[in-house]
């Protein structure tokens, strides 16, 4: 036995231990210390997959708890690759997060993610308290390789180095093949994004918007404009849907994707040189594409993505409290104070209903193809509308105009009809010359051509 090298690593536990309370004392704003170990016997912890498990953990717990998360180190010393999280959160809650995460994770076993808190209640004796299983009323931890205790298990050394070594390997395996299926899925899924995003500005008529022959209404974007930012965007997409095919809860799902999509934002003003192109469409396209992710995981069928889209957005409008404290507001703010617009958001946290039970069956049905048919669904979706896009660059009365001149021209038989062809190609003009642009549309006509095409995942 080399006691040298035992006395190194109880040094070096020893040492993590202290550094754990002067962490979690200096980190202003720190409630809540979470400390992430590989669950590995012996002293010689360190091998290429138990270090790529703890960073695979620590990764995880980063995605989907950075809203909370004010500090986060990560080292290797002699008991392997450590992981520290300061949270600005209670610490029973951020226990119950992340033992979700231990049972829920492929490698969650693997890993033991010890969550601390300072207990000053004796001055005397200030002290770093560890939080338990039993503090939140959950059983002791079981074995990974049987049902007893993990502690009585591992006092005991009742399963062979080799055996642990074995299960270490599988649940690699097991997550490499996870990865490997999560980045096909998310990638194909990302493109049918772009292709929906391409489509729509490629639509024609589009009543304002931008498309291959017109800006429209618009004096700083064109086609080209859409092109460069739909191309940007898709990455940011697969981003999104990798988050959504998780163990994850819908909500955390929902956080951590918001934080994409204040990237993919930033990345689209940057392409456009400072042009709205696609903000909606980041938060609309997004956020049905984790849902997809999360009932492709969950091996659930097409229909249930309105209830996980129900889930992950169930407190959306608190996005509007406490907007009197706000110094500048968004569009889609001020709409909301004004006429008690809800937007996007609402539709979302609505499960989409319209779009699912009305819309996409009737441009399922159609009769039209191609170019008609996406021209003739925006037509739809305009009469229906509450289009925020109009109010902003109009008002209130100039929306119900436009939603009624839509309505008359679909009853005129839309574009299988020559005078409905005709009525369309003059809205066409009518808007351009009174600035109108019907952006929540646009938006939603992707939006129902990336779920009709979507529903091939699940077949």
């Amino acid at each position: 036995m080399d006691y040298t090298e035992i006395d190194e690593f109880l040094n070096h536990r020893e040492k993590r231990v202290l550094y754990q309370e002067q962490l979690l004392r200096n980190t202003s704003g720190g409630v809540t210390l979470a400390t992430v170990r590989v669950n590995y016997p012996g002293i010689k912890k360190s091998n290429y997959i138990t270090d790529r498990i703890a960073k695979i953990v620590c990764e995880d717990i980063y995605l989907f708890h950075n809203k909370n998360i004010i500090c986060k180190e990560i080292y290797k010393n002699k008991e392997g690759v450590i992981g520290h999280f300061i949270f600005n959160t209670d610490n029973i809650e951020v226990k119950k997060q992340l033992i979700y995460m231990e049972e829920n994770h492929i490698l969650g076993r693997c890993v033991d993610i010890d969550v601390y808190y300072l207990d000053d209640s004796d001055p005397l004796m200030p002290s770093l308290r560890g939080v338990s299983r039993s503090d939140i009323g959950l059983e002791p931890r079981k074995c990974f390789l049987c049902e007893e205790e993990a502690r009585i298990c591992s006092r005991s050394q009742k399963h062979s180095i080799e055996r642990i070594k074995e299960y270490f390997i599988s649940k690699y395996e097991e997550y490499t093949c996870y990865v490997y299926k999560r980045d096909r899925l998310s990638y194909e899924i990302s493109q049918l994004a772009l292709k929906s995003m391409i489509t729509e500005v490629s639509t024609m008529p589009s009543y304002g918007l931008v498309s291959p022959v017109t800006k429209g209404s618009h004096k700083d974007m064109d086609y080209y404009t859409f092109l460069e930012s739909s191309f940007a965007i898709a990455p940011f997409i697969k981003e999104m849907v990798e988050a959504g095919y998780s163990y994850e809860t819908p909500k955390n799902i929902f956080k951590a994707i918001r934080i994409i999509g204040i990237k993919c934002e930033e990345t689209m003003f940057k392409v456009t040189k400072g042009v709205n192109t696609h903000k909606g469409m980041i938060f609309l396209i997004g956020v049905v594409a984790t849902a997809l992710g999360k009932a492709l995981y969950e091996k659930v069928s097409f229909n249930k993505v309105q209830i996980i889209l129900k889930d992950m957005c169930e407190n959306i409008l608190d996005d509007f409290k406490d907007l009197h404290k706000k110094k500048e507001l968004t569009h889609g703010e001020t709409l909301y104070l004004k006429y008690g617009f809800v937007g996007i958001r609402g539709e979302i946290k609505n499960g989409l209903e319209n779009i699912f039970q009305e819309i996409i069956p009737k441009h399922k049905s159609s009769n039209l193809k191609g170019n008609d048919l996406y021209s003739e669904t925006l037509l739809m979706l305009i009469s229906k509308v509450e289009d925020s896009t109009i109010v902003h660059r109009q008002n209130i009365e100039k929306l119900r105009e436009v939603q009624r001149r839509a309505y008359e021209i679909l009853n005129l038989g839309g574009f299988n009809s020559e005078e409905g062809i005709k009525a369309a190609h003059d809205f066409e003009k009518q808007c351009i010359d009174e600035n109108v642009s019907p952006g929540g549309a646009a938006d939603l006509l992707a939006l129902v051509i990336f779920l009709t095409e979507s529903e091939r995942f699940f077949s």
